[in-house]
């Protein structure tokens, strides 16, 4: 009995270890993490990636070359027409008491532009811009002083209502915690219905132009990049930082102010690229690993780690022999997500047969091993020493759960929560809600630190130490994901939790 039980055991243990040796990731064929550090130094060394822009269309070069180098097949660079907006000035100047002063400013990105000599009228205060606040505060004639006010995303009842795992071994969450979402503007959240926006709400009230006070965003900074839905407007606007925009109100309360507001700039036709390329593997099924490239300013996070890891994974499965690749992959740098997602929309319906209507899953990288930031009340904007809190975004799948559960142990890529595919609304927030809203099965991994859109986006904000376990944890994940078939990857047929 005591031998029949001692060969059961034995026979389990070398089953466990023969699964762990069939997903084991081969760290030979890992990118090391001086590679991919030089990767993001050569990828963000332009002081932006924006659209269609110069640094943008050097990333693109730089992405299609590394495909190339690689080994992948069909390496495609395809162009997507856009509109490229320009801000050349823009400036504030606020006149009380015969005293002119100029408060500092950044422009509203494709909002409208002024005469070269500016717009000079009355700044109003209208608080947060409902429509209470413009119903009973006149702004016709005037520049509305808005606040501009960002969401803030609870995890505790983010958890409980559409969570399914939380990695945090060393328990650094409380249950009160939450993080800032300084990408969801409240009151101009492009992903609803504008028509009651306050910047829609002051064009309809008939105000000249809108200063928007960035209350919500740490330590002053003014340069905020967006709303980017790609989207052209006519009413001016310029940003404030918050400690201004706090002065700003006060010098309003004290009396009136008259102002000159300044923002000229051209808009041109322009083009950027989407890049992909292809690693055939055993099966016509398709895995589809994306990120996008473009960024408002430096972008090592925005989305510079999202893109190393895309060529972490390109490369490492290039080293794989085709018999030994269970699904065909193809490798994706979408254009434009800051205009829009063009880019990953266009793409779709131009590889709708040949790539989309094969494709079984998506996983999308975004904001990769970011340092968590936070102001504390003295106003210092520090690193906690904890990585920001990573989501992510899947169906409702037991073999993606298990998949991604496991791959975060072994990697030890903590504070990573695995939540709904729609824990944020209908669609999950970044590039892989366009592969979701076609039926995708979709990973959808992305961080969201407060310095995301604003120009703080540097070298500094990166855990270089956890790139590579960062790698081996999504290398792990198609490894595994990829000896099921399509029909297996699929939701589950009720909701989603």
């Amino acid at each position: 009995m005591f031998r029949f039980k001692r060969t059961i055991c034995l026979s389990v243990v070398l089953m466990l270890l023969s699964s762990a040796a069939l997903f084991a990731v081969d760290d030979a064929r890992v990118p090391t993490q001086d590679e991919i550090v030089g990767w993001l130094d050569e990828f963000c060394k332009s002081d932006n990636r924006r659209p269609g822009e110069p640094g943008g269309l050097a990333g693109e070069d730089f992405v299609y070359k590394k495909f190339m180098e690689f080994g992948l097949e069909n390496v495609r660079k395809e162009p997507v027409e856009i509109t490229l907006w320009r801000a050349v000035e823009w400036s504030l100047k606020v006149k009380g008491d015969g005293v002119e002063e100029e408060i500092p400013t950044f422009y509203t990105l494709n909002t409208g532009f002024t005469p070269d000599e500016g717009i000079s009228a009355e700044l109003v205060y209208v608080r947060s811009g409902s429509e209470e606040d413009f119903n009973t505060i006149d702004v016709k004639g005037k520049i509305a002083v808005i606040d501009m006010e960002f969401a803030t995303l609870p995890l505790l009842p983010l958890m409980l209502l559409k969570g399914y795992y939380l990695y945090d071994p060393d328990k650094t969450f409380t249950w009160w915690a939450s993080q800032p979402a300084c990408w969801v503007r409240k009151n101009w959240n492009i992903d609803k219905d504008t028509s009651k926006s306050a910047y829609e709400l002051a064009k309809k009230s008939g105000a000249l132009a809108v200063v928007w006070i960035l209350k919500d965003q740490p330590a002053n900074v003014v340069t905020h990049y967006g709303p980017y839905d790609g989207e052209m407007k006519d009413l001016p606007a310029l940003y404030v930082g918050r400690d201004d925009g706090a002065r700003l109100k006060e010098m309003l309360a004290a009396g009136s102010l008259q102002a000159t507001f300044v923002q000229t700039g051209t808009m041109t036709p322009g083009v950027m690229h989407n890049v992909h390329g292809v690693l055939p593997g055993k099966s016509n099924e398709i895995v589809l690993i994306t990120s996008h490239h473009d960024s408002p300013f430096k972008g090592y996070i925005e989305d510079g780690t999202g893109i190393s890891m895309v060529l972490s994974l390109a490369k490492y499965f290039s080293q794989v022999p085709q018999e030994e690749r269970e699904k065909t992959m193809v490798f994706l740098a979408s254009s434009g997500h800051f205009y829009g997602s063009k880019g990953i929309e266009t793409w779709l319906e131009n590889h709708k047969e040949d790539i989309a209507d094969k494709t079984v899953m998506n996983l999308n990288i975004e904001h990769v091993a970011a340092k968590e930031f936070v102001e504390d009340k003295g106003g210092d904007y520090h690193y906690t020493g904890k990585p920001q809190l990573r989501g992510i975004f899947i169906d409702n799948n037991d073999h993606m759960k298990d998949a991604i559960g496991e791959a975060l142990r072994d990697n030890n890529l903590t504070r990573s929560a695995v939540i709904a595919i729609d824990a944020l609304g209908k669609d999950p927030p970044g590039e892989g809600r366009f592969p979701h809203r076609l039926g995708i099965p979709v990973i959808h991994y992305i961080s969201g630190p407060s310095y995301l859109l604003v120009d703080a986006d540097y070298r500094e904000k990166v855990i270089l130490e956890e790139l590579v376990p960062a790698a081996k944890t999504f290398i792990e994940i198609v490894e595994k994901l990829s000896t099921l078939s399509g029909g297996d990857l699929k939701p589950k047929a009720e909701e989603q939790k």
